[in-house]
């Protein structure tokens, strides 16, 4: 093995994240299976799993399968302490790292200097996180982000695996096709029309085809079935940072060009129950665009372009996006956008599960000497400063606004806002 690899990103994933801390917090739990969730499951011990249960299944269906389960609301401003303190640990093993709310990317390109070579660089961390915070980890390393994440997933739970460059290939060879980033239900169906089954099976397929099949979107299938990423990602400079899910973080000025700032911005949610009524739809995207935008502000950029995805209850999903005419860092213009998606989108007689909102096409607010004077006049700089100065202070829920407020009585408040079914909206 080479002394030096050329890149080296290491993927840190929380096992079980909620049902781990609640298992460590309450001794009795331990090797018990542990439900976190409130309609469904947020997070489940693997006691649980061993009966079949995962993510997003409903409570009462968890309870058929497994009804010795201990089923928790969840402490979600615990779970953020515990998760900074794993970061904390991570941070000294990366020159760089982004976080996320259970798992974290950093560049660990040059520490096999000082940590060992890449297996022994994360079975230290490993161990350095049990020690210190008490919680399992599983551990990927990789030449680029797309594949650490794949081996984080293949050494679930507890485990340390390393992608070596040259075997991305024959790693990913196997895998059915749905497991590629960026290969969706629809994405999925087409290419099984092509008999493409598995990701290995992609690779035959040329790259102008994959374009004219899908666009950009195919480029990138092209390069990511090889295990490669576009320039854009791979290039892409990790910073140091707290948690993306902490939205009361100091604002960060990118300068433009800046590598650092996020490419895309994205809050969703699931509805506690199937959710109809248009009205209580919009009131959650109103709130989930609010959390968007008040990230976006922080950061000190303008979005252009806004895409909303839904699932129906029968696990059919939707996409659209819309770009406006010029970039904006308002709630109302945005919401607008995300009001005409959704009446372009649910047509079909059938509740909503999910429902969520993309970000992108980011450009620095200092850049744009019109920021605060758009055409229509809309964008109140000094209000949107006066509500973000005190959400910073009190709290999210310290001020609730536009149609946002249709959720007051319908759903729990604490200082982080609207206590939603799943916690995808930190994410």
């Amino acid at each position: 093995m080479s002394k030096h690899l050329d890149k080296l990103i290491l993927h840190v994933d929380v096992d079980a994240f909620f049902a781990s801390v609640e298992q460590l917090l309450i001794p009795a739990l331990r090797n018990r299976p542990v439900i976190v969730g409130s309609g469904c499951i947020a997070s489940c011990s693997y006691e649980a799993r061993a009966f079949g249960l995962h993510a997003g299944m409903s409570l009462r269906e968890a309870r058929r399968f497994c009804p010795s389960a201990v089923v928790l609301d969840g402490q979600y401003p615990i779970y953020r302490c515990f998760a900074e303190h794993v970061w904390q640990v991570c941070r000294r093993y990366t020159r760089g790292l982004e976080t996320y709310l259970d798992e974290a990317c950093g560049d660990a390109t040059g520490m096999e200097g000082i940590h060992g070579d890449p297996l022994t660089l994360g079975r230290k961390l490993q161990r350095e996180v049990r020690e210190q915070v008490g919680l399992p980890v599983s551990v990927g390393l990789a030449s680029n982000r797309m594949m650490a994440k794949f081996a984080s997933g293949w050494a679930k739970p507890g485990g340390v695996a390393w992608i070596r460059p040259g075997q991305e290939e024959g790693f990913l060879a196997p895998l059915p096709i749905e497991k590629l980033p960026g290969v969706g239900g629809k994405t999925a169906q087409r290419l099984r029309d092509l008999n493409v089954k598995t990701i290995g099976d992609l690779r035959p397929l040329p790259r102008d085809l994959l374009g004219c099949m899908f666009g950009r979107r195919g480029e990138l299938l092209y390069e990511r079935c090889r295990g490669g990423v576009e320039d854009g990602e791979s290039g892409l400079a990790l910073r140091a940072q707290r948690p993306s899910h902490s939205d009361d973080r100091a604002p960060r000025k990118p300068a433009a060009g800046d590598a650092g700032a996020p490419k895309t911005i994205s809050r969703e949610t699931t509805f506690h129950q199937p959710q109809c009524d248009p009205a209580k739809i919009r009131a959650m995207l109103a709130y989930l665009t609010e959390r968007a935008m008040r990230t976006l502000r922080q950061k000190a950029l303008l979005a252009r372009t806004v895409r909303l995805s839904i699932r129906y209850d029968d696990r059919k999903e939707d996409s659209a996006e819309r770009s406006l005419d010029h970039p904006t860092a308002a709630d109302d213009e945005i919401f607008a956008a995300v009001s005409n998606l959704l009446d372009q989108l649910y047509r079909r007689r059938v509740a909503l599960r999910h429902v969520g909102i993309l970000l992108s096409r980011f450009s620095p607010a200092a850049a744009q000497a019109a920021l605060f004077e758009p055409p229509q006049g809309t964008f109140r700089p000094g209000l949107y400063e006066a509500i973000d100065t005190i959400r910073d202070r009190w709290g999210h829920a310290a001020v609730v606004k536009g149609q946002s407020i249709d959720l007051l009585g319908e759903l729990k408040q604490n200082d982080y806002g609207f206590v939603l079914r799943t916690p995808s909206l930190t994410r």
